[in-house]
């Protein structure tokens, strides 16, 4: 398959590169010194699984330099969705399919606002990646799942989940219930997120303390209330199952909020704790805990200037 990976940051480096080495037609949307890096260097992954590196990617920050392709994995940041949005349109063909692979539950919506909606897919993904530096990424743990919208058998998404399964280090999966996928992200990655982010710690001295612990469960919990109020049916054991797999991440494992935090980098606030606190005024659902989040977050959502 022709792929346009459009954010060839973490998580759409690491699906790239995947795919590329398993033989796919890979082009990399980047910028900066990432973009220069790929140009010279090649594309490096460092994983628990085995380190990759492929010494020759296409690699642009124009769009319209690489043409049309059958899947966009659209992988940028939330605050980037709608100006990436916008530069789509050169690589759209009739069958093309937009797999948005953002985190929270607005980003079918934002990328449809300048992309036909029936071309847009949702996805969401459980991949921790990083740029560790300009052309290389750096994965922690063993879990890297994508989900997709089957979009009612479409080929085109059909031929990209087979492309999945031909490639090391990736498992993707279609479902007809991407709604409620996408919740489940939600629920439980502003749950950690908003965890790793506020307490500045990563998930194993969270779940090792009472207390952390406490405000962890108290954020999974108000995820579920809020689900419940939207009419989305989460498993009856979403929250035990979403604890255990907390208590099972890699001691030194901390959402890419907080990453960004750390970093001094613009945050994903809004469409994480500040969407739950949002919905949960919305919907009068007391969100004690994620209202902490946004509060004491909101004063650096825009990173440092």
């Amino acid at each position: 398959m022709k792929i346009a990976v459009m954010g060839a940051g973490g998580v759409g480096g690491y699906v790239g590169a995947r795919l590329q080495a398993a033989g796919e037609d890979i082009a990399y949307i980047a910028r900066g010194a990432h973009l220069a890096a790929l140009r010279k260097d090649g594309l490096r992954l460092e994983s628990s699984e085995g380190n990759l590196h492929l010494p020759q990617v296409v690699a642009s920050d124009k769009p319209q330099d690489l043409g049309q392709v059958d899947v966009v994995l659209f992988a940028v940041k939330l605050w980037d969705v709608e100006q990436a949005a916008r530069e789509l349109q050169p690589l759209l063909a009739a069958h093309t399919r937009v797999i948005t692979l953002q985190n929270g539950i607005d980003s079918v919506d934002m990328v449809a606002q300048h992309v036909p909606r029936a071309q847009v897919i949702g996805g969401s993904i459980y991949v921790s990646a990083v740029i560790a530096r300009p052309g290389v990424i750096s994965s922690v743990g063993t879990f890297h799942r994508i989900v997709v919208d089957a979009a009612g058998g479409n080929r085109v998404v059909a031929d990209f989940v087979a492309a999945c399964d031909r490639a090391a280090g990736v498992d993707c999966v279609a479902t007809d219930a991407i709604e409620r996928a996408l919740w489940e992200k939600f629920v439980a990655l502003s749950s950690i997120s908003g965890a790793t982010s506020l307490m500045r710690s990563t998930a194993g001295p969270i779940v090792g303390n009472a207390e952390s612990r406490e405000f962890l469960r108290q954020l999974v919990a108000e995820g579920i209330a809020v689900a419940k109020a939207a009419g989305i049916a989460l498993p009856g054991d979403f929250f035990d199952a979403t604890m255990t797999k907390f208590a099972g991440l890699p001691p030194g494992f901390r959402a890419s909020m907080a990453e960004d935090l750390e970093r001094g980098k613009p945050l994903e606030l809004k469409w994480l704790s500040g969407r739950m606190h949002g919905l949960g005024q919305q919907y009068g659902v007391p969100t004690p805990a994620h209202s902490a989040v946004h509060r004491a977050l909101v004063l650096h959502a825009g990173g440092r200037v």
